[in-house]
């Protein structure tokens, strides 16, 4: 089944680059939607009153813009939801990099960022990275554990332009190729930059991964159960275990100990117990008070 939906569980380990939209009728009946659909559409994830504004300003004097490249949607998912953003190693760099020389200019320099998902075909959006790269600072709700800081950002156009809307765009910097060949954090220079930001605000789109919110709040339940359940017990809920392991070793050997005193008195008779290296009672007494220290002093110290 699409989606990476198979035998009724959410395969959410496979990167997915495009949402249950894309299999959507371009143009659906609104006479003939379904109840349920109806239900879902007075019930948003998000205000997509935010984002897609026609007051978006699409002019700047000097601005900065990145391509973004996601490996999967279920990351841009994420990013709208929690207002952040995490590039490779050297993508965060980068974009830290040139965050800090615009803020050191006099006049308002935003950083633009056009987000587009590996083989989908199509750019889903354009954000702002507003504030400096953390690189202490990672989260686990990316699809896989191998990226490592982040950064703010804020959502302003949220929707489907396909590539062959932008493909005119030659970018001198990325050996003359297209925009749409692109890869993660390629700058595109300001009249470019200007250029695509009326695009997105004009295209008319029909579809954006807002519909497909609900779809990406379930698959990213079952990651982090997924990881819930794949996680090892704590150590304060292993202490518990070791601890009583540990008791039930030293009552075994106390144990072993009595039995051992007990065989030996039975062999000797009437004879007092004997312990090995020991000659008389008194002395047998200082073992055993010895022996019991030993024993009470492993509680402090590993047991062979």
């Amino acid at each position: 089944m699409p989606f990476g939906i198979q035998n009724g569980a959410l395969e959410f380990l496979n990167e997915q680059n495009r949402g249950p939209r894309a299999t959507k009728p371009k143009k659906q009946d609104t006479e003939n939607s379904s109840i349920d659909d109806k239900n879902e559409k007075n019930v948003p994830l998000v205000d997509s009153e935010l984002y897609n504004r026609p007051d978006f300003v699409t002019e700047y004097k000097d601005a900065k813009f990145f391509v973004i490249k996601s490996y999967t949607e279920d990351h841009v998912h994420r990013s709208i939801k929690y207002n952040v953003w995490a590039s490779t190693a050297s993508g965060n760099r980068k974009l830290d990099s040139a965050y800090r020389l615009a803020k050191e200019k006099e006049d308002y320099c935003p950083i633009f960022l056009f987000f587009s998902v590996n083989g989908s075909g199509q750019f889903c959006g354009v954000a702002e990275m507003i504030g400096p790269v953390d690189f202490d600072k990672s989260v686990d709700y990316w699809q896989q554990d191998k990226w490592s800081g982040q950064f703010p950002v804020k959502w302003h156009i949220i929707k489907d332009v396909p590539n062959n809307l932008l493909r005119h765009i030659i970018l001198e910097n990325n050996d003359n190729k297209p925009v749409t060949n692109s890869r993660d954090t390629q700058e595109v220079k300001l009249e470019h930059g200007l250029q695509m930001l009326t695009i997105f605000k004009n295209h008319e789109s029909e579809t954006n991964i807002l519909e497909d919110f609900d779809f990406y709040e379930q698959r990213e339940k079952a990651l982090q159960e997924n990881r819930r359940q794949q996680q090892p017990a704590s150590p304060e809920l292993q202490k518990p275990a070791e601890n009583k392991a540990l008791g039930e070793l030293m009552a075994h050997i106390s144990d072993t100990f009595g039995q051992t005193v007990q065989l030996k008195e039975t062999e000797n008779g009437e004879s007092k117990p004997a312990v090995e290296g020991v000659s008389s009672a008194d002395e047998a007494s200082t073992a055993t008070t010895k022996a019991e220290d030993g024993t009470a002093s492993t509680n402090a110290s590993p047991v062979e």
